[in-house]
């Protein structure tokens, strides 16, 4: 198991964790000596009262597996983040301002692939790498 599928299964596990009945999230963020700096989830911040009935409305108040994971590191101190989802462009400037430097994920969002064309100008390397997880 290479470090990019390690990352990539404990942000399968993360995703596991959210409460998202339409799209389920990971994130996990790995510094450059590939201990795990951070885990996130797509989720409601703390606090807010959960409804996850209206999908277009829950889009207003949920926070991202990635700014979630982000909130527990410094800048500069990882390298990688492994996303379940192509991070969206808030996202991925986000881990760009963060000094992430290689984006791995497992699927492209259906309603928007911007973000393949953005990584370049951002100077984050975009790779897919399907790594399905497995707990046995």
């Amino acid at each position: 198991m290479s470090w990019e599928e390690y990352a990539m299964a404990l942000a399968g596990v993360a995703a596991l964790k959210s409460k998202d009945p339409y799209v389920k999230v990971g994130c996990c963020l790995l510094r450059h000596d590939n201990t795990i700096a951070s885990l996130g989830y797509n989720g409601f911040p703390s606090g807010v009262e959960e409804d996850w009935s209206d999908r277009d409305e829950r889009r207003k108040y949920v926070n991202h597996s990635e700014q979630n994971a982000l909130r527990f590191v410094k800048p500069n101190e990882c390298y990688l983040a492994a996303v379940t989802l192509l991070p969206c462009n808030d996202c991925l400037k986000s881990l760009a301002s963060y000094g992430i430097k290689k984006v791995i994920y497992r699927e492209v969002y259906d309603k928007d692939d911007s973000s393949l064309t953005l990584a370049n100008k951002f100077g984050i390397e975009l790779e897919q790498l399907d790594y399905p997880l497995k707990l046995s």
